[in-house]
């Protein structure tokens, strides 16, 4: 007994010894090195000095700002327009497809399916428009992981939403700066979009390409027509930074009207 005794009294003395606040327990010259240390003063007014120049940079070169649109370049008048077609799946492919559908093989040749990850509806639907075209099934798209899936916990969407972009940026960004001097430099010409929430990256990577100064694809968000009276959450989001934006709905002038705003009417 008495050794059981000794036994419980050191796991109670044990008890009481690890209750002690920290600084009572380690001496303070351990406690240092778990402490990181603070920047310094120089370290925190760089940073704040290059946030403050990016949030400048980009509100100069919001769309809202320069309401006249730009010169289209001669070469895209000369060879025609490559149009990148992001596809949300669902509504919003059968959507956009519909509208691309309309559009001049003439003036916009080419067409670069962006389609989220998994997505074989909208493949499926790119490479019937494409053989109803030109009579070629075969379609260039670029697959795209989704910023955030179905039923996904928000938790767990902001990992997921840094990859999305992270792959973004390398494949609309990144890539075309690399092809040879005669290609060119911009994944495509313009950009359509339709929802969900995967446009958000895209917009991303291109803004990164514009705060450099360097060619970028205009970009177009066409609003679904299943949103009569408020706005989407993604359309929401990228509004203030789209070249153009297209409702099929009208709203009231004071409380939706901007200048890269425009009200087209039914365009399905």
């Amino acid at each position: 007994m008495g050794t059981i005794d000794s036994v419980a009294n050191g796991f109670e003395a044990a008890k009481q010894h690890l209750r002690q606040p920290i600084n009572h327990v380690l001496p303070p010259s351990v406690l240092l090195y778990l402490v990181p240390p603070l920047p310094s003063i120089r370290t925190l007014l760089v940073l704040l000095s290059l946030s403050l120049l990016v949030v400048l940079r980009i509100w100069c070169i919001l769309p809202g700002r320069n309401p006249h649109p730009t010169v289209p370049r001669s070469s895209a008048k000369k060879d025609g327009c490559t149009v990148g077609v992001f596809l949300g799946s669902g509504g919003h492919t059968t959507e956009l497809l519909q509208l691309v559908s309309a559009l001049p093989t003439s003036r916009y040749p080419r067409r670069i399916y962006l389609v989220s990850s998994g997505d074989k509806f909208s493949l499926n639907k790119a490479r019937q428009l494409e053989c109803r075209l030109t009579g070629d099934e075969r379609v260039r798209a670029i697959q795209i992981p989704r910023a955030r899936n179905v039923h996904q916990s928000f938790l767990t969407a902001p990992l997921t939403t840094a990859y999305s972009m992270a792959f973004c940026i390398y494949t609309v960004t990144l890539l075309p700066l690399v092809r040879p001097r005669d290609a060119k430099r911009v994944l495509a010409d313009v950009i359509l979009m339709n929802g969900p929430g995967t446009c958000v990256p895209i917009v991303a990577a291109v803004y990164l390409l514009r705060i450099l100064g360097l060619p970028s694809p205009k970009l177009m968000y066409i609003e679904s027509f299943a949103r009569v009276t408020s706005l989407s959450l993604t359309a929401k989001l990228v509004r203030p930074l789209v070249d153009r934006f297209v409702l099929q709905w009208p709203r009231q002038p004071p409380r939706e009207s901007s200048a890269n705003t425009v009200y087209s009417g039914w365009l399905i």
